[in-house]
């Protein structure tokens, strides 16, 4: 799959394709379609000497984001195929909340479990009646912050805590 990018060079419009290849080295295609006036009769007017403006390129679509650092994908069930990543969403508050609890840590805050679907959640050996399975808790971590510093950081937000010191993360969920 490549990207294609159209320039305006000019009276001339350059597309240009960036190809991806089974080759070891990148290749690169370039096209050049120049667009010629229709006759008028009228004098042709003179192109620009230096002339060099994008004219549309290609983006990717952005990534959905649970909250300002948080992205959708961090929260999803990490089973091995057993459901589509998201047997639940996310509760809101939960992601409200961990977001507080990055903003006070003052650095980011790593996801290591979200939204669990059933399988997953006894591969892992989590209670029937996890917070997991409702969209309602994570594990998580903070580089550079102990476990019982970030516990107290967690509860100061609002979450019910967990901390797992031998692990070295912390189980944060909603009080219901």
């Amino acid at each position: 799959m490549g990207l294609t990018a159209c320039l305006l060079v000019g009276a001339a419009a350059v597309q240009v394709r960036c190809l991806e290849g089974p080759a070891a080295d990148a290749r690169e295609e370039t096209e050049a379609r120049v667009a010629k006036p229709a006759l008028t009769g009228e004098p042709a007017v003179p192109e620009p000497e230096e002339t060099l403006q994008e004219e549309a390129v290609t983006a990717e679509p952005e990534t959905p984001m649970a909250s300002e650092h948080f992205g959708l994908w961090e929260y999803a069930c990490d089973c091995a195929g057993y459901c589509s990543g998201f047997p639940v969403m996310p509760d809101p508050e939960l992601t409200v909340r961990v977001e507080a609890l990055r903003c006070a840590c003052g650095r980011p805050v790593i996801l290591t479990s979200g939204v669990r679907c059933g399988p997953r959640n006894e591969e892992v050996g989590g209670v029937s009646w996890s917070f997991h399975k409702r969209g309602r808790a994570a594990d998580l971590y903070c580089p550079g912050v102990g476990v019982g510093d970030l516990a107290a950081l967690a509860k100061g937000v609002g979450l019910n805590v967990l901390p797992y010191y031998s692990s070295g993360y912390v189980h944060v969920e909603l009080v219901e």
